[in-house]
């Protein structure tokens, strides 16, 4: 009804302006209107003056209206003093927290508490209370700790032991006697001023000073204990032994002061991501390698109760810990450099991963990186193809992978291009500006090399899976996937379908529905890009399965809509997960039947023994008839 209103008076509006009687009219009280608006504003000997000349007046857009005081917001305002003089300079902004991801001050003595409280004196104590010095919003309500000093001070008191000035322990005095001798017997150590800063704590009760002091994992205690006495090994060695002849051999405990030179120095100018960055890296270098995390898994092995029946295989721990490290390569280290930087650890999880599994019992409810199943899996599957059992997969081996579902040519280009894991990041492999001058031979795959192959193949929903099969496939290395690189690799799966007597899809009906699904930027041209859109997440390895793994594009074209929203619904987190957990129960189940089978034929090996050995006893010849042991 209103619409239709409107409708007519606009009609009516434009007949009656149709009228040019009305329309002059019009235009001429208008032009009155804006006469006397000018007269008005600038006076009449202004607007006479203006019409005489010939000059048209100002547009009323022009006209600038000028407040007598221009009224400046309070948030622009400067503040000003007690006399209401503005404040020059402005006061200076607050002082910023050391780390944004702790809820409390880290600084030694609480130097950030002390000055955000400065001047406050007069101010309640639940006002005090309330103003954290933390970023986080819980933390506000939380009551704030003693500074780290003196938390250190309680723990160092009642974990430590003080060195003894006269024991009958040779061993406890001479080592009383070097830590006076080389901390409290100088003034240029700053961090040893009285007996109190000499009160050490030995390694095997380091666990709590790491856990709740450090906020590392606790497996990380031996590690942690032996970095804090390097670097203060060469702190003491530059700025208080002077530097010059050879190092002396100080006492191998971590002392009160000790602990206060790491903290300031490792601990309180950075936050969680950083601190565990420095301490896994070696001090000289700005990354970490493959060889930074073996004392840290070898920890978790002796440490961790669900790792405890793997003690007496040292082979299977050596494995476990190549596994672990190489699956922290795969996720973290996504340009497959070799080495972990910063920045790819605060993009990681592999912190909280770290704290999870350190106080998960069940080590295989830690399914990124440390699972044992998952471990199982990959080795197992190692070893199947492994027949010469030299640790290298060669092409011919991993043709049998998957029941010789991959295609040859695609095999040809893992081993000819696909990425490796630790290739050139050995240092001796680069010349001094860091160029690769040598390349880990081609001709085989290791066990971490299958590793990155296994992981990519069993779930191409990730980033890095993605990476890896478009290299593959991307044989001009142009890095676009052209219907040319395309149609070559499904030519054979073409001629494998055929073969194994399943339905034959076009190259041309296959790349329209893949392109449907997958919606690329570019028609003419896929990139990596188009692979990691967020609607790409789940599809995106349908592409490659049709390009060269023949049986899951089969199961692929033959899904059942039922089965797979129950795999969107189910348990697990990724494809691989899944794959995992499958593949480890029915190995488990194999392991079972052959464990049986062997029984069995145990019993009868040792019921065709007795038969035997009747026979011989009947004949007279068995002797005595006693047990021979």
């Amino acid at each position: 009804m209103v619409a239709t209103t409107s409708i007519k008076m606009d009609e009516l509006l434009a007949t009656w302006l149709g009228s040019d009687t009305i329309y002059e009219n019009v235009m001429r009280i208008i032009e009155t209107q804006k006469q006397e608006s000018t007269t008005n504003k600038e006076g009449g000997n202004a607007s006479a003056s203006a019409l005489d000349d010939g000059r048209p007046p100002l547009s009323p857009k022009m006209v600038k209206k000028i407040p007598k005081k221009v009224e400046i917001p309070s948030f622009f305002a400067k503040p000003k003093d007690a006399e209401g003089n503005p404040q020059i300079p402005p006061p200076q902004p607050p002082k910023r927290r050391w780390s944004s991801s702790f809820t409390e001050d880290q600084t030694w003595n609480g130097d950030y508490m002390s000055y955000a409280n400065e001047g406050r004196e007069n101010d309640s104590p639940k006002s005090l209370e309330q103003d954290s010095v933390a970023t986080d919003p819980t933390a506000a309500t939380q009551k704030k700790k003693v500074c780290i000093a003196v938390q250190a001070k309680e723990m160092f008191t009642e974990l430590g032991t003080a060195p003894p000035i006269r024991v009958a322990d040779s061993q406890h005095q001479q080592l009383g006697g070097a830590l006076r001798r080389y901390y409290l017997q100088t003034s240029k150590d700053e961090y040893h001023t009285s007996e109190e800063d000499l009160i050490y704590i030995p390694l095997e009760r380091f666990e709590r000073v790491t856990k709740e002091l450090c906020n590392f994992p606790t497996f990380f205690h031996k590690p942690l204990y032996e970095r804090i006495l390097m670097l203060w090994s060469t702190h003491y060695h530059l700025n208080v032994a002077g530097g010059g002849g050879d190092e002396v051999q100080l006492p191998p405990v971590v002392t009160y002061g000790i602990f206060h030179y790491f903290w300031k120095t490792e601990m309180a100018p950075y936050d969680k991501n950083e601190r565990f960055f420095r301490l896994l890296k070696r001090p000289d270098l700005d990354y970490i390698t493959r060889d930074d995390f073996f004392p840290y898994i070898k920890e978790l092995l002796n440490d961790h109760p669900g790792l405890e029946f793997l003690s007496n295989h040292a082979e299977f721990q050596d494995k476990y810990a190549v596994t672990v490290i190489t699956r922290i390569f795969y996720s973290v280290n996504l340009c497959h450099s070799g080495r972990i930087t910063s920045r790819q650890i605060r993009k990681s999880n592999l912190l909280s991963v770290f704290q999870q599994v350190d106080e998960e019992e069940d080590i295989n409810k830690v399914t990124k990186y440390f699972s044992y199943e998952h471990f199982y899996v990959l080795y197992c599957r190692f070893w199947e193809l492994d027949h010469d059992r030299d640790y290298k997969i060669t092409r011919e081996d991993l043709l049998k992978y998957g029941e010789h579902s991959l295609s040859h040519m695609i095999v040809d280009r893992i081993f000819d291009a696909a990425p490796r894991p630790f290739e050139g990041s050995d240092p001796a492999t680069h010349d001094e500006n860091g160029n690769v001058i040598s390349k880990v031979s081609r001709n085989f795959l290791s066990y971490e090399d299958f590793i990155f192959f296994m992981l990519s193949e069993e779930d191409k929903a990730n980033e890095f899976s993605v990476r890896y099969w478009f290299t593959c496939v991307d044989v001009d290395g142009d890095d676009k996937l052209n219907n040319m690189e395309m149609r070559s690799f499904y030519a054979v799966q073409l001629h494998r379908m055929q073969c194994m007597g399943h339905e034959v899809v076009p190259f041309e009906d296959m790349l329209c529905q893949m392109m449907d699904m997958i919606k690329p930027a570019n028609a003419e041209f896929l990139i990596v890009e188009d692979f990691l859109q967020p609607h790409c997440s789940q599809v995106s390895g349908a592409l490659f399965d049709a390009l060269f793994n023949v049986n899951k594009y089969v199961m692929f074209e033959q899904r059942d809509p039922f089965l797979e929203r129950q795999k969107r619904e189910d348990e697990f987190e990724t494809d691989w997960d899944r794959f995992a957990c499958i593949d480890y129960n029915r190995l488990a189940m194999e392991e079972e039947a052959r464990e049986e089978e062997a029984m069995e034929v145990d019993w009868v090996t040792m019921d065709e023994e007795e038969e035997d050995a009747d026979e011989y006893n009947s004949l007279g010849l068995s002797g005595s008839s006693e047990a021979p042991f």
